[in-house]
């Protein structure tokens, strides 16, 4: 079963959308001297994709097409910013990553039978050997551990520690996926949540825990109207409670007294906490908001100057510092408008709307969670060169199977004919 998933479509496709992450984290292991990684998993998934589309693209649907068509026309606006872009350098290499996040939306639309189950293993099995891998490092940074950080260098740990935002949001999406998948085994889909939980707790991402228990309080809530008019109970209203109870009571907990001196590792809810608490105690919410405000006014004041055409693709930071380096305004919208004006703007929210309106909510829950979970952590801290996960879950979206809906059908078929 294991090697049969390791050698899947599936698997190389989530190799894929975390090759950045895998590429950071193979130093903290002793391998040293990769290739480009990202480059490598998109020419292994292109010669998948390639040998597949001469079974796939005479029958591929309307909706499927519909789709890759919508984001091709964006990237050819993309290329053509190219020619009066203010930006030499960060323009070209904006353009290429972008291809590889075009290439994890095309690969689930154009390949032959892509199977969810083998996928989903996959990406949890690597997002959890990625925070393991990221947490052990990041106890010992918090507690200052000299000989890790004179054996990495000060400068490279410092870089390092950026991925605890991304370690976050990839196990919040882990946990919402298991909180509303409710055909798998019960034993395995609660461990799994509550281990993906405890990740996104420690890792201390601010934008996707608390993205994470906006979207499980809506539903909460929603399930609560639901209940006061149809009187029927909703068996997932406890775990809700539970998770929102535990987080609110480590908060209060660990901000009212000291942990760490109980165990080292307690330092990361401890780290968490603290940031958290810093929306709250901080003016402004902090220096990090106050950036996002601050880039947000810059970017709305730069597009009013220039909004149909835009300033180019990967002329964010020459605009801003004039320094040719890649930089975003933390919400991609601002970025798309800012950088490709109001064509392509349009496109991309059209994109997000065809996604959404062919999401069978009531068969994928999940599915309809992801999708705004995804949306919400783009309006605070995504770029166009980060999306690939985001656009691999979209095009997944379309090519579910409700396997489960027919296996119901198939019984009751059954039933009847015996």
């Amino acid at each position: 079963m294991i090697s049969s998933i390791i050698i899947s479509k599936e698997f190389a496709f989530a190799v894929l959308l975390l090759s950045g992450t895998i590429k950071m984290l193979l130093p903290l292991i002793g391998i040293t001297g990769i290739p480009d990684l990202t480059l490598l998993s998109a020419i292994g998934v292109t010669i998948i994709m390639i040998n597949q589309m001469r079974l796939t693209i005479t029958e591929i649907s309307k909706k499927r097409f519909e789709l890759i068509i919508i984001l091709t026309l964006f990237y050819l606006f993309m290329i053509y910013s190219l020619s009066y872009s203010s930006s030499n350098h960060a323009s070209i290499i904006k353009t290429i990553n972008f291809g590889t996040m075009a290439l994890a939306f095309y690969f689930p639309l154009l390949v032959q039978d892509f199977n969810i189950k083998k996928f989903t293993i996959s990406i949890t099995g690597l997002i959890f050997i990625c925070t393991v891998i990221f947490l052990n490092f990041y106890t010992s940074y918090l507690n200052r551990d000299e000989a890790m950080i004179l054996t990495m260098g000060e400068e490279n740990a410092i870089q390092m520690t950026a991925l605890y935002l991304t370690i976050s949001w990839l196990n919040g999406i882990l946990a919402l996926y298991y909180f509303f998948k409710s055909n798998q085994n019960p034993i395995i889909r609660w461990l799994l949540l509550i281990i993906a939980f405890v990740f996104l707790i420690s890792a201390g991402g601010r934008g996707p825990l608390i993205f994470t228990i906006l979207i499980l309080g809506f539903y909460f809530l929603t399930q609560i109207f639901q209940i006061l008019f149809t009187f029927k109970f909703n068996r997932l209203l406890l775990p809700v409670i539970f998770l929102i109870t535990i987080t609110s009571s480590t908060i209060f907990i660990v901000s009212n007294s000291d942990i760490t001196k109980y165990n080292p590792s307690l330092k990361l809810v401890d780290h968490t906490v603290k940031r958290l608490m810093g929306l709250v105690n901080e003016k402004g919410g902090g220096a990090s908001a106050h950036n996002r405000v601050t880039n947000a006014i810059f970017s709305i004041k730069k597009i009013d100057q220039s909004p149909f055409w835009g300033y180019g693709v990967g002329s964010y930071a020459y605009e801003l510092k004039h320094r040719d380096y890649l930089d975003y305004p933390h919400n991609i919208f601002l970025e798309v408008w800012f950088e490709l004006g109001y064509i392509p703007l349009l496109l991309f929210l059209f994109l997000f709307y065809r996604v959404y309106s062919h999401i069978r909510s009531i068969e994928c829950l999940w599915c309809m969670a992801l999708y705004f979970y995804f949306l919400l952590n783009l309006l605070k801290s995504s770029s166009l060169i980060d999306i690939r996960m985001m656009l691999g879950f979209y095009a997944i979206f379309i090519t579910i199977e409700y396997i489960q809906k027919e296996e119901e059908s198939i019984k009751k078929s059954r039933i009847k004919n015996e």
